[in-house]
């Protein structure tokens, strides 16, 4: 059984540790158009997690973890990273969102879909592990993905929730994990979107064959293929009330599942993030990390950091060929406070 797939494990030893005193020490600035104070971390002193360490790909599982030094978190107050779980759907702007948060907090890092991109691997990554493993899983993980990025304030990766997956005794070990370690205290954060607007994005992103899932922010003829993607688009209406109802419940399971185990996370949307003349929203995820602008932070900020460009239309009726019969089927319904 494949744990760390498709991720590189570098090998810690007395070679290695040794390398770590000729490294040079890294800078991680807050975005430099922000004006904020310069952050100074420390050399990555755990271990060299660089390419000039002796790396090899391991498939490390729970039941061969013994074999392999121990992963430990570099302490948060000796400047290691922010270990962060984000939790959100697909199509609900994680990337875009990460990438500006990690850019203002000092140092832009990756995010991958590690615990599967869709139902089906998801189902099948955490259904082969059981909940002891699980719980292992999410703090080795982060932990080994923390140290590849050792020189930055922040470093996550993305759970995507599933109803049926988030029931599994994997994933609830990772929720217990979540709970109680406190070494250093891992970050959640749980973001949603107008499940309308993922409807759209997901019927857009069927018809961009040939096109990248996200544009860089500079990328003119990308960012206006999306959008010519985005228009025209026809949203079924069949079933549009009960799959809004089916994403909502999603969402309360999800929420629930968090309070339940008491843990410790932030709730945001899309529409708070980006949808708002202030940055508001913005700081208050920099308060709950403990990085990044905390006051004085503006929208023209935050936009002037994307690394990638929002490509979604700000109107239905612009990217809906089929608006007014989406409108007659969610008008005088809970769900007509979706519509824009």
């Amino acid at each position: 059984m494949t744990i760390f797939r498709n991720l590189d494990v570098f090998d810690i030893s007395s070679e290695t540790s040794k390398q770590s005193t000729k490294l040079r020490s890294s800078l991680s600035r807050v975005a430099a158009n922000t004006g904020f104070q310069e952050e100074v971390y420390p050399e990555c002193i755990d271990a060299v997690w660089t390419a000039s360490s002796r790396k090899r790909e391991v498939n490390q599982t729970f039941a061969n973890r013994n074999q392999f030094r121990k992963c430990h978190f570099t302490p948060i107050e000796n400047g290691g990273p922010i270990p962060v779980v984000f939790i959100v759907n697909g199509r609900s702007g994680s990337d875009t969102t990460w990438a500006t948060l990690s850019t203002l907090a000092g140092g832009e890092t990756p995010i991958g879909e590690h615990t599967g991109e869709n139902k089906v691997m998801a189902m099948d990554f955490l259904g082969r592990m059981t909940e002891e493993e699980g719980a292992w899983w999410i703090t080795e993980h982060l932990c080994q993905f923390a140290h590849r990025h050792c020189d930055k304030p922040l470093a996550s990766f993305k759970w995507k929730p599933f109803v049926d997956s988030w029931q599994l005794p994997a994933a609830q070990g990772m929720l217990r994990k979540l709970a109680t370690f406190r070494k250093p205290k891992i970050k959640v954060i749980f973001m949603t979107r107008n499940p309308l607007d993922v409807m759209i994005s997901k019927e857009k992103h069927r018809n961009t064959h040939g096109l990248t899932a996200h544009c860089k922010a500079n990328d003119i003829r990308c960012i206006k293929k999306q959008k010519q993607k985005g228009s025209g688009l026809y949203l079924p209406t069949e079933t549009l009330l009960e799959d809004l109802t089916q994403a909502f419940n999603a969402f309360d399971v999800f929420e629930e599942s968090l309070n339940d185990w008491n843990i410790d996370y932030i709730k945001t949307t899309y529409e708070d993030l980006y949808d708002r003349d202030d940055a508001g929203e913005w700081m208050r995820i920099f308060r709950y990390l403990g990085r990044g602008p905390t006051q004085n932070l503006t929208m023209a900020q935050v936009t002037e950091s994307f690394t990638l460009a929002p490509t979604s239309h700000k109107h239905h009726n612009e990217s809906l060929a089929n608006f007014q019969e989406v409108y007659k089927t969610l008008v005088d319904t809970e769900f007509e406070y979706l519509i824009h």
